[in-house]
C-alpha cells in the first residue's frame, strides 16, 4: 500500500527535520565549546592570574602543608599572623608533614597530582632544583622575588628562598670539663684527637644540613665552590672523631652521649636554651675559620590549585616586611636581611646569636652545589663510606 502525504503534512515534517538539525548543531557546538573551557582548566593556570583575597579567605579554612610545622622556623605564627592580618579563619588543624624530608614532600607531590593534599612545603634549598625537574612548581613569581639573586628564587616562579641557617656546633660544656677537654672553637680545633667519637654529624649528599656543612669546612679550609680539594682533606682528619656517631638530638647531648653535634645556628641557639633551663650549660660556636649561609626556602604545588589563591597570597607574605620579620624572631636570619634589603627592630633579635660571631661568615652561590658530587666524594674521596 502507498502512503501518501497532504502538502502540509509534507511542510510540518520539514519543519521537523529541520528543527532536529539545529538541535544536533547546537548540542555539538555546545560540546565543543565545553572541550575547550576544560582545557583551559589546568592546574596551572589556577597559579597564573593574581590572587583573589575572596577566594584565598574560603581556602584558608582548609589549606595542609608539608615540612612547616608550627614549632618549625615560627611557620605557626607565619600562619596565624598572615590570617589575622587577612581576616582570614584558617585551618587550624592543618596536617604539617613534621616529619617529611626534603626529597619525601617533592616526591608526594608529585604522586598525589590528581589528588593534591598540600599546597606548600619547606625544603632545603639546594632541593629545589628537584622539585622543578619534577615539575611540581606553579609559574607563580611572588612580590619582592626580583630583588633576589637567581640561585634565590625559582627561574619560572614557584619557589623563593626564605630564612639562612648557618652552620656550626653546640657543645656541652660540663660534659667537656669533666672530661678536662677544651671548647672547641673552630672548625680545625673540631678535627683534633680530643674529640673523637664526641662529634654528632649527618650524612653529606644526604642530609642538607651536613651538606651545607660541608660546604662550610671547605671554605673555612681555604677551598671554593668549584674545589673540595682541602675540605676532603680537611674531612678525613674529622674522620674518627664523627665516625659511629649518631647525628644526635637534646637527650643524647643533654647525657653526653653526643656532646657536640653540628647543626644550624637556629637549631643549636634552641637546644642551647632547652639545656639552659635545665641547668646544663651549653655553648653554640659559629667556627671563626669561617661558615656559610645556607637558604632554606618554600616551594608551592601546582597541582593544588583549589588553594592557589591562598598559595599566592601566602608567598607574597614571606617576602613582606612582617613575614621576614616572623623568621628573625624564631632565631635565624630572613633571607631579605642577608641580602641587604631588610631593616629588623632589635626586638626581633632576642635570639640571635651577637653579630660579631658571624664576621666569617659567607654568601655562596649555592646553585654550584650538586647533592650527588658531594655524596660521591664524602664517600668515595673523604671515604666516609655508605
Amino acid at each position: 500500500m502507498t502512503c501518501r502525504m497532504t502538502e502540509a503534512e509534507v511542510e510540518e515534517n520539514a519543519s521537523v527535520r529541520l528543527r532536529i538539525v539545529n538541535g544536533l548543531a547546537a548540542v555539538a557546538i555546545t560540546v565543543i565549546l565545553a572541550g575547550c573551557s576544560s582545557s583551559a582548566a589546568t592546574p596551572g593556570d589556577a597559579w597564573s592570574t593574581p590572587a583573589d583575597s575572596t577566594k584565598a579567605a574560603d581556602q584558608a579554612k582548609t589549606f595542609q602543608t608539608y615540612g612547616a610545622p608550627d614549632s618549625w622556623a615560627n611557620y605557626g605564627e607565619e600562619f596565624s599572623t598572615f590570617c589575622q592580618t587577612n581576616n582570614f579563619t584558617c585551618n587550624k588543624s592543618r596536617s604539617q608533614g613534621e616529619d617529611m624530608s626534603s626529597a619525601e614532600e617533592i616526591t608526594a607531590f608529585d604522586a598525589e597530582k590528581n589528588n593534591p593534599k598540600a599546597v606548600a612545603a619547606d625544603i632545603g634549598i639546594l632541593f629545589a632544583s628537584q622539585a622543578e625537574q619534577k615539575g611540581v612548581l606553579p609559574t607563580y613569581k611572588p612580590a619582592g622575588s626580583d630583588k633576589l639573586a637567581s640561585y634565590l628564587k625559582g627561574a619560572n616562579g614557584g619557589w623563593v628562598a626564605t630564612f639562612v641557617g648557618v652552620p656550626g656546633f653546640v657543645v656541652n660544656v660540663d660534659f667537656l670539663k669533666s672530661k678536662n677537654i677544651a671548647v672547641p672553637q673552630t672548625w680545625a680545633d673540631l678535627a683534633k684527637p680530643d674529640y673523637k667519637g664526641l662529634v654528632g654529624f649527618g650524612k653529606p649528599g644526604s642530609s642538607g644540613t651536613a651538606t651545607m656543612s660541608f660546604v662550610a669546612m671547605n671554605i673555612a679550609a681555604g677551598g671554593t665552590m668549584d674545589d673540595y680539594t682541602k675540605g676532603i682533606a680537611y674531612a678525613k682528619t674529622l674522620l674518627p672523631n664523627i665516625q659511629g656517631v649518631p647525628e644526635g638530638n637534646a637527650d643524647q647531648f643533654e647525657k653526653g652521649a653526643v656532646p657536640i653535634q653540628i647543626k644550624y645556628d637556629f637549631n643549636l641557639i634552641a637546644l642551647a636554651n632547652q639545656e639552659k633551663a635545665k641547668n646544663i650549660n651549653a655553648q653554640v660556636v659559629i667556627p671563626t675559620d669561617g661558615s656559610i649561609y645556607a637558604p632554606s626556602a618554600i616551594i608551592m604545588n601546582k597541582y593544588d590549585s583549589a588553594h592557589a589563591d591562598f598559595g599566592k597570597m601566602f608567598l607574597d607574605w614571606i617576602l613582606s616586611d612582617k613575614g621576614q620579620e616572623i623568621f628573625a624572631k624564631f632565631g635565624a636570619r630572613p633571607i631579605r636581611y642577608v641580602t641587604g634589603d631588610l631593616k629588623l627592630p632589635d626586638s626581633a633579635k632576642t635570639l640571635w646569636l651577637p653579630d660579631a660571631q658571624y664576621a666569617k661568615v659567607q654568601t655562596v652561590d649555592t646553585s654550584k652545589i650538586d647533592l650527588a658530587k658531594i655524596a660521591d666524594i664524602w664517600q668515595n674521596q673523604v671515604g666516609a663510606g655508605g
